[in-house]
């Protein structure tokens, strides 16, 4: 037996497991994180083809095969804004999406404003192309817990279920982790079902990361015509299973039931048999409200930075997240403040040669001539003149406005907020979760 096997076997698992659990920084697996950045490079001021997010997306980061599915769960998550068909989930049978030639889409102002606002302070990587990408999205919140359906994988030995939450609800958490919100605050994860569990469990799942959530669908009584309407039914739990707890009445012709779903789930039954109606609609609305109810089983499994395997708390996601989007903050108005304090340098250098120039020109000297004379006159290295004179030119230098006191109040800003961090970042979190 070839020895490197059992190496080569761990490897690929390790691999398998970073294709399909979401990075515990920004909450995206390497395919979404991938289409999103393709949309926010060619999709980010207009819709476009579905198809071409798709073969982008192939082209520079993802060399697996298609990426449609993903682009369509993007759209029906809200991370993308989508025109056309993408399907729906609603009803018995769900629908599938149009072909990508007939749908388009392109990057949603959420997630513009969510993860891509410091898009260029965060390291990038090199992809199995020839392109780079980021190793993360700078996001506020993990996207896996802001969508509207649960985060799914399955790994080498893992599998993951991870619960989704409204925003507003997400920050009322941070808040109280970071010691702004003194109140408890527990919150419960988005369900299109009714929340059976108590708030013990609802906080066991924010403190570990792993809990059994007992949930009951919605069904709403008619009795006057003896019908009911089942609207919702446990994430895991099959229509067909819940058929099956009728086999008898169906069979018999006591009951029987019509889809009336579009966008949302409808499933109307009506009582058929005349005789024992009521008694039979009775029998028949309890035994549904118990066969709608049902367990969802949620396990945060993701990756680290360094692709290993991690259980994650709903908590843990939420400062790591916010930790990563501190520093970039950093990162971003530490660069703004050498962005802005290099323009200063440059501006007074300038004041110091424009006078010289306007000499400089008026005797003819070339450009070599002038940056000599301005030396002398100066002590400004010779190098240092040409390169501020190629850069501004000399018709635009010689009308710039070099004052720099708009600049240092502009330096003086960004090195407040950089003291000030903390307040400067839930400033951003505050506006964003209105």
């Amino acid at each position: 037996m070839d020895q490197n096997l059992p190496r080569l076997y761990k490897d690929y698992g390790r691999y398998s497991n970073y294709r399909n659990f979401p990075l515990d920084l920004d909450g995206l697996k390497p395919v979404e994180r991938r289409v999103l950045l393709s949309a926010f490079k060619i999709a980010k001021n207009g819709f476009v083809k579905s198809r071409q997010i798709d073969a982008y997306t192939i082209g520079h980061y993802h060399p697996h095969g298609e990426c449609y599915g993903t682009v369509v769960q993007l759209v029906n998550q809200g991370f993308l804004d989508g025109q056309g068909n993408f399907g729906s989930k609603a009803g018995v049978e769900p629908t599938g999406a149009a072909a990508p030639r007939y749908t388009e889409c392109k990057v949603s102002r959420k997630t513009l404003d969510l993860a891509f606002r410091y898009i260029d302070y965060v390291p990038w990587v090199d992809t199995e192309l020839s392109d780079t990408e980021p190793q993360f999205l700078p996001t506020m919140f993990p996207i896996c817990l802001l969508g509207k359906e649960y985060t799914q994988g399955i790994g080498f030995g893992f599998k993951s279920l991870i619960p989704c939450y409204t925003i507003q609800d997400l920050y009322k958490r941070l808040q109280l982790l970071l010691g702004i919100r003194k109140n408890k605050v527990i919150i419960s994860p988005i369900a299109d079902c009714e929340i059976l569990s108590g708030n013990d469990v609802l906080e066991n799942l924010l403190k570990t990361g792993k809990e059994k959530i007992e949930m009951a669908g919605h069904v709403s009584s008619i009795p006057s015509q003896n019908k009911a309407i089942l609207r919702s039914w446990p994430a895991g739990k099959r229509f067909e299973t819940i058929l099956g707890k009728f086999e008898k009445e169906l069979s018999d012709g006591l009951i029987g039931f019509s889809d009336l779903s579009t966008n949302e789930t409808i499933i109307e039954f009506q009582v058929l048999r005349e005789r024992n109606r009521d008694k039979i609609y009775k029998e028949f609305i309890d035994k549904l409200k118990d066969a709608v109810k049902g367990s969802v089983s949620f396990e945060n499994i993701m990756v680290d930075i360094n692709q290993r395997v991690v259980l994650r708390s709903i908590d843990q996601m939420l400062l790591r997240t916010f930790e990563m989007f501190s520093d970039v903050n950093v990162k971003m108005l530490t660069s703004e403040i050498e962005r802005v304090q290099k323009q200063i340098d440059e501006y007074t250098l300038l004041e110091k040669i424009k006078p010289h120039l306007l000499v400089a020109i008026t005797n003819g000297f070339t450009i070599k001539q002038a940056a000599e004379a301005i030396r002398e006159m100066t002590k400004i290295p010779e190098e240092t003149v040409i390169f501020l004179i190629n850069k501004y030119k000399i018709s635009k230098l010689l009308e710039l406005k070099t004052d720099t006191t708009e600049l240092a109040e502009i330096k003086k800003d960004f090195e407040s907020k950089l003291t000030n961090k903390n307040q400067f970042v839930l400033e951003q979190y505050d506006a964003h979760c209105r």
